[in-house]
């Protein structure tokens, strides 16, 4: 069947036509009063959810993330809402705006949630003047028929107008994007042949045999991953770890995250990591976090065993900017068992070696840190 001569339709972004409320079991369509007249990127930001552009028809709004059973992934939609549009055809005289990211994935390129610092471009099919109802984006370049916009630091929403005149009337169009900002990290165990180590395979696992010492080498990803970080910079922030039973025994004085202490107190930061894409996924560290520690003497006395625990502050800025802002912070626990095994967590992370593990290859840590491939 031809279908050349099809009026290509778009979506009409002031109607919704249908809404439906998503859960882990499924969705059910909801009455379009529970919008209660606002936009979709407004109802969502209400619910301080994650808005996602799905396709020409269609918007997300994901406001829960997790497992419902342990094999699921952990992106999994567990609440949320989907909105979809009337699709209409060009009316004569009519404005068409279309946008693309500068940035390949996540697709679709015409998604309108972006992430701070990300760059997209608007292409009009006329030519025409254009509006921006606020400064969370500034403008790379402005034509009559294109606008080149570039997120700033901040979250929100942003409203795009064209306008131009045409017969004595004013003909107007509005864009709108959802700006989001780096919420968290995740955690996963890094292989060799991800970094730069020749000839290196397998996990970056460090636990010799019998002995109470347990490190592990770990890929960082930041969410959300509908959008994209590739302008973010995420740092920690030096903290001094809370030490019990053997390790309190041991330890003496104030044991600091990052470095030796200055003045019984901790200060400074670490290493500010960029997030790139890997293998299709979005946002990942350039460098692995190396986490863990313990006793290597298999003949220590370790009594009931003991653990160290930090809470790291985290913050993160876009490239080239002094403005740090807080991200939360970070669990990372060490733990010690009377029976010798040792637990070593970080985040949504955790790996326990057992004392009969023999992971020998000290590669990784004594690079501390490697760059992505």
């Amino acid at each position: 069947m031809d279908n050349s001569n099809k009026e290509k339709l778009h979506r009409n972004n002031d109607k919704v036509v249908s809404l439906f409320a998503l859960s882990s079991l499924g969705c059910r369509q909801l009455p379009l009063s529970t919008l209660k007249g606002l936009p979709p990127m407004e109802h969502c930001a209400l619910h301080k959810g994650e808005f996602i552009t799905l396709s020409e028809r269609t918007d997300r709004c994901v406001t829960a993330r997790g497992k419902v059973f342990s094999d699921d992934d952990p992106d999994s939609i567990i609440a949320g809402y989907d909105y979809n549009y009337e699709m209409v055809g060009s009316e004569d005289g009519e404005i068409e705006l279309t946008s693309e990211t500068k940035n390949i994935l996540p697709a679709p390129r015409s998604r309108k949630n972006i992430g701070v610092g990300e760059v997209v471009t608007i292409e009009s099919n006329v030519g025409v003047k254009w509006h921006i109802d606020n400064k969370l984006v500034s403008i790379i370049k402005r034509k009559a028929k294109e606008l080149c916009i570039k997120a700033g630091d901040k979250g929100g929403i942003c409203t795009i107008t064209a306008s131009y005149k045409r017969k004595g009337k004013t003909i107007t169009k509005n864009i709108k994007f959802s700006i989001a900002e780096p919420q968290s990290l995740r955690y996963s165990l890094g292989d060799y042949q991800d970094y730069n180590f020749p000839n290196k395979k397998g996990s970056m696992l460090y636990h010799p045999k019998d002995t109470y010492l347990g490190i592990v080498g770990l890929k960082i990803q930041l969410l959300p991953t509908s959008v994209n970080f590739s302008e973010v910079l995420v740092r920690e922030v030096n903290c001094a770890s809370v030490n019990t039973g053997y390790f309190k025994d041991i330890i003496k004085g104030v044991i600091c995250h990052i470095g030796p202490p200055t003045n019984n107190q901790c200060s400074g930061f670490g290493e500010a990591s960029k997030f790139n894409v890997k293998n299709n996924k979005v946002n990942i560290a350039n460098t692995f976090d190396t986490v863990g520690g313990g006793e290597d003497s298999p003949v220590a006395n370790i009594g009931d065993g003991g653990a160290m625990k930090l809470t790291i502050p985290l913050e993160w800025s876009l490239v080239n900017s002094d403005n740090w802002k807080s991200m939360g912070n970070v669990k990372q626990d060490l733990v010690l068992s009377a029976n010798g095994n040792i637990t070593v967590s970080k985040g949504n992370f955790s790996r326990t070696f057992y004392r009969g593990n023999d992971y020998p290859d000290p590669t990784f840590v004594n690079h501390k840190k490697g760059n992505l491939k």
